[in-house]
C-alpha cells in the first residue's frame, strides 16, 4: 500500500512533508552524491518551501519517528538540505518572464531559495518566456538529456529518471500542467517536455509541463495537497478511485508515490509516523 499522510491542520501536515522530503533527499545524497529534484509550481507549496529553506528542528524528525539526515549535524539549530548536492528542476511552468508573479520559477526563487547563494544552487528553470512556448519545452528537454545521462539499451532508460518529483493536485484533478481535457499532452510519450495550450482555470496561459511517461519514472513523486476543499478528490485519486484524471495517471513504474493531503472525513485524525522506504 502506498504511503498516505493526512492531518487535521495545514501546519501540521506541512511540517511532516518538509521532514520527510528533507531526510530523503539527505538519504539520497548519500546514496549517489546528488538529489534531482523537480519542483511544483502554484501557490500550494509556498508554505512548505519555506519551511524547507529555513529548516526544521532536528526534535521534529525524533517526533515523527523520523531518524535524524545523516549527514546533518546534530547541534545545528534546524536540519535542512545539503543544498550544493540538489539538481532543481520545475514540473512545470507558466508561459511568463521569470519575474512575472504567475511564474512558477519566481515563486520558488521567493520562498525555497530566498537567501541562498548562487554558489550553493544548481537550477535548471524552464524558460516559459521563450517565443514560440515549442522551442522553451525543445530546451529544456535538451538540458535534461545532458544531465540524466543513461547508457542502457531497454526501453525503460528512454525517460529520465527523477529522484524526486514534487506535485500538486488541481481542483479538477490535473497535476503539473497535464489538464484532464488535454488528451493528446496526456498521450504523448515521445516529448519529455511539451508546450500546451492554456487552461480554463487561472492564470490562463500557455505552459511548458515534463510528460505523464516522465513523471512515472521517477522514484518518488510526492503530491502535496494542503487545501481541505481538495481533501475529499485528493483521497479518492490516493485511493485509486479516480483513475482517469491525470493525477490518478501518476504511477511510477518503478517507484512509489507519497500522498499529503488533510483528512477529508475526520478532523482531529492525524497520522500515525511517517513511512518511507528506500
Amino acid at each position: 500500500m502506498e504511503p498516505r499522510h493526512t492531518s487535521e491542520t495545514e501546519a501540521k501536515l506541512t511540517q511532516r512533508a518538509a521532514a520527510l522530503i528533507i531526510q530523503s533527499i539527505w538519504k539520497v545524497v548519500a546514496l549517489r552524491g546528488r538529489c534531482t529534484i523537480a519542483l511544483a509550481g502554484g501557490s500550494s507549496p509556498r508554505p512548505l518551501y519555506r519551511m524547507i529553506s529555513e529548516g526544521v528542528p532536528p526534535d521534529l524528525f525524533t517526533r515523527l519517528n523520523l531518524p535524524l539526515p545523516a549527514g546533518a549535524l546534530h547541534e545545528e539549530a534546524r536540519v535542512s538540505l545539503p543544498w550544493r548536492q540538489c539538481l532543481f528542476f520545475w514540473g512545470d511552468e507558466r508561459c511568463v518572464p521569470p519575474d512575472d508573479a504567475r511564474s512558477n520559477y519566481r515563486m520558488a526563487a521567493e520562498e525555497l531559495f530566498c537567501g541562498k547563494s548562487p554558489e550553493e544552487l544548481t537550477m535548471f528553470r524552464m524558460h516559459g518566456e521563450s517565443t514560440p512556448p515549442e522551442a522553451g519545452a525543445k530546451a529544456y528537454e535538451a538540458e535534461l538529456r545532458k544531465v540524466f545521462i543513461n547508457d542502457r539499451t531497454d526501453s525503460e532508460s528512454r525517460y529520465p529518471a527523477f529522484d524526486l518529483i514534487i506535485l500538486g493536485l488541481g481542483p479538477d484533478g490535473h497535476t503539473a500542467s497535464l489538464f484532464p481535457d488535454n488528451t493528446a499532452a496526456l498521450n504523448e510519450t515521445e516529448q519529455w517536455v511539451q508546450a500546451v495550450k492554456a487552461p480554463d482555470t487561472e492564470p490562463k496561459v500557455m505552459r511548458l509541463t515534463l510528460s505523464l511517461t516522465v513523471l512515472n519514472h521517477a522514484e518518488t513523486v510526492v503530491f502535496f495537497s494542503p487545501g481541505k476543499d481538495k481533501a475529499a478528490l485528493a483521497a479518492s485519486i490516493e485511493q485509486g478511485k479516480r483513475p482517469e484524471l491525470p493525477a490518478g495517471m501518476v504511477q511510477p513504474l518503478n517507484g512509489r508515490i507519497v500522498w499529503f493531503y488533510p483528512h477529508p472525513f475526520i478532523q482531529s485524525a492525524d497520522s500515525g509516523p511517517l513511512e518511507w522506504g528506500g
